[in-house]
Order: C-alpha cells, then structure tokens, then sequence
C-alpha cells in the first residue's frame, strides 16, 4: 500500500480532494436549492393565499352589503386570515435577504396599504350593521305596519314613497335614490291624533330613515373604496418583483450547480485517469518486481539460478550434495580472447551441466561465482554423487569450445560435498584439491580435518597481526660461505616470528598462510626495513627473499623500490632471491622488475632451483647474477648418483651462463667434497651455522 502511495504521488488526492470539495459545494449548493424551492413555494403560497383571502374578503363585504342577513363573521374570520397570512409573510428570512430587497420593500408597501384596508374593513363592519337593521325595519317592518294610515291617504302615501325610495337605493346600492329623505319625512313628525301604535311606527320610522340618510351615503362611498382599493395590485407588485428576484437567485444558483458540476465531473474524470495511470504504473511496477526478483534469483549471463537463490534454497534441499565446479586458469581465456568469448563459453558451460543423467536426483543448477558453478543433487549417496561429478568433468574437459574459430580446452576442479554448511564444505576441499593439483574429483569428508585447518589458518592471521602489531616480525641470518676458504660471503636474513612467550616460529609455521593475507606485504617491508638497518653495521652482503608472486603486486614492488630510494647507499649489497618453487605467471613483470633493482647495484638470484616449477629457460630469459640449488638435491647428492647427475648438470648449465652457484642444505664434509668437485663456490647450510638473530650471534663452523 505504501509502495504505491508513493508510486501515485499527491496528484489523486489532490484531484479526489477537488471532487469531494465540488462535490460538497454541489451537494450544498442542491440542499440551498431546494430551501429555496421550499421557500419559493411557501412565499408563493402566503400571496396566493392573501390574494385569494382578499378577494374572498371584497366578496363577503359585497354581499354583506346587499343582503340583510349576510353574517360578519366570515368578514372578520377572511380578514384575519389576511392578516396572519401576511404576518407570516413579513417574518419569512427568505424575502429578508439581500436579494429579495425589491420584494421586502413591496412588502412593506403592502403592509401598508393592508393596515388602510383593514381599517375601511372597520368602518365598514361599524356601520353595516346599523344600515341593514335600518334598511329591514324601513323596507320589511314598515311595510307591514304602514295599513295603520289606510284611512290617512296622504300619511300613507308619503310613507310608502319613503319606503320606495330607499328600497331603491338599497337594490341599486345608489345613495342618489334617497334624494332629499330628511325633508321627506319632515312632515310625519307633525302629524297629530295618532293613536298610540301610530305614533310608535312614525318615530321609529322617522328614526331609520335619518339614519339611513345620515350615514348610508358614506356606507356605499365606503364600499365602493374597499372594492376599488388597489391591494391586489400591491399583492401582484410584490409577487412580481418577488419572481424577477428569484429568477436571478435561481439563475445564480445553476450557475454555480453548473460550475461545480463541471469542476466535479472535470476532478472524477482526473481521479479516474490517475487511478489508471496509478494502476498501469503498479502493474508495471509488478511487472518490473518480477524481473528484479528473476535478476536476484537467476544468473544475468547463463539464466542459471544465482548464489542468492543457493543460499535461499539450501535449507530445502533433501539429502542433498553440492558438485562444485571451478574452471581452472579461467582468468586466462578471459585476459587472451577478451571477455566477451569468456561469457560465451560460461555460457555454454550454464548448458553443459545440465545432463540428462542428472535428471533423477531433482537437480539444481547455480553460477556461484565467476567461473564456478554448482549442481545440486537430491536423494544420492556420496560415491554416485561423485561419479556425477567426475562425469560432468569430462562433459567440460572433453568439449570443444570456439573461439573466432579457434579451439579452446579448458580443465576444471570439481568437489563433492554432502556435509553441511554445503558450499563452504565443498570450498575448502575445492582449495585443497587445487592445492594438491590433483586433478580429480574429490569429496569432502571430516576426516581430512580441513576445518581444522581452515581455524589454524585464522589463528595463525591472528598471530601475525599480533605480531606486526607488536614489532615481532624479525630477520635471523645464516651465513653463505666460499667453500674452499670457509669464509663467510654474506648472510641470508630468513623471517622468523616471536610469540608472546619469547618462542620464536620459522616461516613454515606461517608464511604460507601470511601469504593469502595483507599482512604478508606488511611482513616483507619490516623484513626489508630491518635488514637495511643490520646492513649498516657491516660490509658484507646480505640478501631477502621474494616470490615470484610478489612481483605481480604493484604495491609491493612499489614498497620495495621505496626502501632502495630510502637505502640506495646500501642497495648495493643487497641480494634478492627469488622463490623459483612458485609459477612464474609474469615473465615480463619479473624481467623489469630485475632491471628496477639492479639499477640501484642489487644482485638477483633464483632460490630453491631444481624442484617445482623450475625452467632452464628462465635463466636465458632472466638477467640474474645468483643460482641456488635447492637443498632437496643437495641432501641426497652424496649417495644418490641420479640427484648427483642432476645437480652436476645444473651446476655446469649455470657456469656455462656465468652464475654465482650456492648450494642449500649443506650439513657435512662429504657434501662439501662433492659439491667442490662440481665446482660449486658457495655453500649454505647447517654445516656452517644456524639462523641466529644476528649476524655477530651466528656460530660458523670453518673447514680445518
């Protein structure tokens, strides 16, 4: 999850951020839509309803007017009904708003007129009563008591006509019918001789009819302005002004849905291609895991599994044994056909080893290395495993690889192991094959005590390192001797080790194992150092050795080359002594190095010569001045006439090149006797005298 959060970056939840944030204003900006639909509708609603009430209300005070018996209540209930439809309109916080401006200032308006509207409602209720119990006394009552002046013709004529008169005015709602009524109904107010009842109808009629002309005119002015009042017109002001201001609100509101809706739709359309972006990138990214787990698992070059993967699936293995193979010299065909031809034949080696025969021990095919490979085998014994292993190494030895046309063999040491750890078991009986240059197949086994090697090995690395820390790195010397005179010629300054405990260790307790750690150059610079600081207190020669190895090592030759800088006046008296029992690999590297030391008056010479690697034709190769035959032959050549024939060949070879000749091991007389009749100069050995740690401390035996 965290991988592809980081793969897809902020972008998606900027754009998802986006979505939700318009999608929210459009949500909110619905929900403010329908509260202002609600709003809208109800707003709607109150004008309606005052508009209808109002009507409804002209109506009632119409009829209420024309018919006697028309009830007031539903005049008062209609007005209340306006009022508080009207109340409700004025608190409503919709029309309040600062858009709705126009309409709240008609509203006002219309409250307004609404208060002059209810109060002519007032008058009129006021004086509706009166008039219409008037108007039924005068045009029904009256009527009916009027027989009482049958016998007064004039009386009942005038009264009829009163009655006529306003029951005119009152069916044609014309206060104009009354005419002059007071000056009408003037005379009945003097008539005389009345009886009783007579005279109760004529006041109570005279009564009526001042009242009705008193106040009936301004009742029907009164009813005429109710029904023309403008409140209608104030109701479809508001209305309109109400409609025009919401269209805009509307008009804003789609505008801003329309917007978000596209910013919405513009985000979802983002988020979706980021998503796919986001997804093609992950299945890439898987895509790209997979080779990167085939590139840690699998060799680049031959497609076989890799070391990494060995050390994942060793745990797995059942009864397993690990053929380890290594190509020998492979180093070579790199640096003579370049490594462009070395890949193709590891290559070609990747498919070599995957034999058929394999096939039933469920195998497992590694590059461990370079030019080392490994095959797993499961459910086998020791001895098929290495018959395995003995068959795969002439599958390789016997194939023949090209090269630009060119046929190349090459050679290579396979070991068996079963025993775990599996690799480093099959490692160091691999080493100890190598060592032994057996060139077969050979399978580890405890018995052979290699680990126990191997720890003598890192004890001894830490002995030395002790050593050199504590300047315990020292030369001994021995002497060399002129044979027929018993004069020392010089001596030979021979590394020894002094333990913590004062006992002092010959190279062959540890030089070997020096040599495969740093502190072996370490130990030839002190060996060097300090046999320049003995040389400055004598006159004769001295010399060190070397491996033919070492001159392979630049930094070595530089750090030797450093010291005859530093002692130049002494470098003249300097023997060095190559060790010819290792491969010469180099021959160019040693001849310039032959040539950097002699120009500051060093002497060259050949150790151990005669055993190892030994070449008669280093000696016409090399500028040496120094022969030294190894002390294997000098310790059998009296006695042995073969190793006697040897060492007389050598001995004159050597003449015949002009060398110095030293002979090793020389322990008696009778040796000496042999060696001088050979015409060897120069002897070295126990028969002149012990390494000592000095030269003064040596003890030399001399011929009598």
């Amino acid at each position: 999850m965290s991988a592809l959060l980081r793969q897809i970056g902020w972008k998606p939840f900027l754009a998802l951020a986006a979505g939700i944030g318009s999608f929210s204003l459009l949500l909110y900006f619905y929900l403010s839509q329908r509260h202002v639909e609600y709003n809208f509708r109800e707003v709607r609603g109150h004008f309606h309803t005052i508009d209808r009430n109002y009507h409804r209300l002209n109506y009632e005070i119409l009829r209420s007017s024309l018919f006697a018996y028309s009830n007031q209540d539903e005049i008062t209930g209609d007005l209340d009904t306006l009022k508080h439809e009207f109340e409700a309109l004025r608190k409503n916080a919709f029309l309040r708003r600062d858009a709705y401006g126009q309409s709240y200032r008609s509203l006002v308006r219309l409250g307004e007129a609404l208060n002059r509207y209810e109060t002519m409602i007032g008058d009129f209720m006021m004086l509706n009563a009166g008039i219409k119990n008037s108007f039924v006394y005068i045009t029904s009552l009256s009527a009916q008591k009027v027989k009482l002046f049958e016998d007064d013709p004039v009386t009942y004529a005038r009264i009829l006509s009163i009655i006529a008169e306003v029951s005119q005015a009152r069916i044609l709602f014309d206060a104009t019918f009354l005419g002059d009524l007071n000056e009408e109904v003037e005379p009945l107010g003097y008539l005389s001789g009345m009886s009783k009842e007579q005279a109760t109808l004529i006041r109570s009629f005279m009564l009526h009819v001042h009242y009705i002309a008193a106040n009936y005119p301004g009742f029907v002015q009164n009813v005429n302005r109710i029904e023309t009042f403008d409140l209608d017109r104030r109701i479809v002001e508001l209305e309109t002004h109400f409609l025009d201001e919401a269209k805009l609100d509307y008009e804003m509101l789609d505008r801003f849905v329309v917007i978000l809706a596209a910013l919405f739709l513009a985000a979802l359309t983002l988020v979706i291609g980021l998503l796919v972006h986001a997804g093609n990138e992950n299945r890439r990214l898987r895509e790209l895991e997979g080779e990167l787990r085939h590139a840690i698992s699998h060799d680049q070059l031959t497609g076989l599994l890799s070391r990494n993967r060995f050390e994942q699936l060793q745990a797995q293995f059942e009864s397993p044994y690990l053929l380890l193979l290594n190509l020998d010299r492979f180093k070579h065909v790199n640096d003579f056909y370049g490594s462009a031809a070395g890949n193709a034949i590891l290559k070609e080696i990747g498919l070599l080893i995957r034999q058929p025969v394999l096939e039933p021990y469920r195998p497992h095919y590694f590059r461990l290395g370079g030019d080392e490979f490994g095959v797993v085998l499961q459910g086998i014994d020791a001895e098929r495993a290495r018959q395995m292993g003995v068959m795969l190494k002439k599958s390789i030895e016997g194939y023949t690889f090209f090269v630009d046309d060119i046929e190349v063999y090459l050679t290579v040491s396979v070991a068996v192991n079963g025993v775990a750890p599996l690799l480093e078991n099959a490692d160091l009986i691999l080493k100890y094959d190598k060592a032994r240059h057996s060139e077969g197949v050979l399978v580890f086994s405890e018995e052979l005590h290699l680990k126990e090697q191997a720890a003598r090995n890192i004890a001894t690395a830490h002995g030395l390192k002790r050593a050199l820390d504590r300047d315990a790195i020292v030369p001994w010397f021995q002497p060399i001797v002129r044979l027929r005179s018993g004069e020392v010629a010089k001596y030979e300054a021979l590394v020894r080790m002094v333990g913590s405990d004062g006992a002092v260790s010959g190279p062959a307790a540890f030089l070997k194992t020096a040599m495969q750690t740093p502190y072996y150059r370490r130990i030839t610079a002190v060996m060097v150092q300090k046999v320049f600081e003995v040389m400055a207190g004598y006159d004769t020669r001295f010399s060190i050795n070397l491996g033919m190895r070492d001159l392979a090592d630049e930094k070595m030759v530089s750090m030797l080359l450093s010291l005859l800088e530093t002692y130049k006046e002494r470098a003249g008296r300097l023997d060095i002594e190559l060790l010819e029992s290792e491969e010469l690999d180099d021959l160019e590297s040693v001849k310039d190095f032959i040539k950097r030391v002699k120009a500051y008056g060093c002497r060259v010479a050949i150790d151990d010569f005669g055993v190892g690697y030994s070449n008669f034709a280093y000696l016409l190769e090399l500028d040496i001045d120094i022969l030294k035959i190894d002390g294997s032959l000098i310790s059998k050549v009296v006695g042995d006439e073969m190793t006697k024939h040897t060492v007389k060949t050598i001995v004159r070879f050597a003449k015949q090149l002009g060398f110095e000749i030293v002979a090793e091991f020389v322990e008696d007389e009778a040796t000496i006797a042999v060696l001088e009749t050979m015409g060897v100069e120069y002897g070295q050995g126990y028969y002149y005298g012990h390494p000592a740690p000095s030269p003064e401390g040596v003890t030399c035996n001399t011929r009598s």
